[in-house]
C-alpha cells in the first residue's frame, strides 16, 4: 500500500474507515518500502508526535517484508516509470510490490492516475471500497 492509506487511517480522514479495515484484515500479509517509512516517520519524528510515529512503526513491525530503497530497485522502478509514464515514488513503491510478488497495491489515489495503468499488479483505490 502507498503511504497515503496509512496517512488515511492515522488523520481519520475520509476513507479512513477503508483503511482502518484493510489494516485489520489478519488474512492479509502487508508488503512494505522504505521509501513508505521515508514518507511516513520524519516529519512525526522531528515534531515528537510519538502516537503518531507508534502508528506507522506498529504497522512496519508487522510487515512480513520491508524493501529498501537499492540501485536494483531503482533500476525496476526506473523501467517502470518510463513504461507506465508513473511519478518516481509510484514507481519505487509498484516495484518494491513486484519483487515481493504481491497481489494488491492499495492506494488513495483515485483511477485516473497512471498507476492504474499497471498490468503486473492489481491496483485497487480505496474510493472504489467507500460506499
Amino acid at each position: 500500500m502507498d503511504s497515503g492509506v496509512l496517512l488515511t487511517a492515522w488523520k481519520r480522514e475520509h476513507l479512513a474507515e477503508e483503511a482502518l479495515q484493510l489494516l485489520a484484515d489478519e488474512s492479509r500479509e502487508f508488503i512494505s518500502s522504505q521509501m513508505v517509512r521515508l514518507e511516513l516517520l520524519p516529519k512525526p519524528s522531528f515534531e515528537k508526535r510519538t502516537q503518531e510515529v507508534f502508528f506507522y512503526e506498529s504497522f512496519f513491525a508487522s510487515a512480513v517484508a520491508i524493501e529498501p530503497l537499492s540501485a536494483e530497485l531503482g533500476r525496476e522502478a526506473e523501467k517502470l516509470a518510463a513504461r507506465y509514464g508513473l511519478s518516481g515514488p509510484d514507481a519505487l513503491l509498484i516495484a518494491a510490490a513486484l519483487r515481493h510478488k504481491a497481489q494488491e497495491f492499495y492506494t488513495t489515489e483515485k483511477s485516473t492516475k497512471p498507476m492504474f495503468r499497471i498490468k503486473e499488479l492489481k491496483i485497487i483505490s480505496l474510493h472504489s471500497l467507500h460506499g
